[in-house]
């Protein structure tokens, strides 16, 4: 097997010097904070935050994943969901095209949560 060893569980493991996994990035819409409309940004999760902004190469905004609450809303048929971030009052609501972007969005999210070294020992939950 190339690139990947077996564990005892199973599991693979990544070998010294085997790329970073890629992290997850992608158009999503997102509700404007003062005019509450939804408008297309590029997303993108790196080092337990979500970037974002008009443009692919320069997602300049981000938002920190660290004990931020996710939660799915259920929207006449659309597929969004909020971000809260830890501490703050301020909600982020996102817009996927359909169930399986959201729910891919939502894992990688949590993902990036649990692999943060700042990650406290709560598990993270998707509402």
């Amino acid at each position: 097997m190339a690139g990947a060893s077996a564990t005892s569980n199973g599991a693979t493991e990544k070998r010294s010097g085997e790329a970073e996994k890629e992290c997850k990035k992608g158009w999503l819409c997102k509700k404007t904070h003062l005019t509450r409309r939804w408008k297309p940004a590029w997303f993108q999760i790196k080092d337990s935050r979500l970037y974002y902004g008009g443009e692919e190469k320069y997602p300049v905004k981000s938002i920190s994943l660290i004990g931020a609450g996710i939660e799915a809303q259920d929207q006449d048929g659309h597929f969004d969901w909020t971000i809260r971030p830890q501490g703050s009052k301020r909600a982020y609501f996102l817009r996927a095209g359909s169930a399986e972007e959201q729910q891919q969005w939502m894992v990688a999210i949590c993902e990036a949560q649990m692999g943060s070294e700042e990650h406290a020992s709560n598990a993270c939950v998707i509402q």
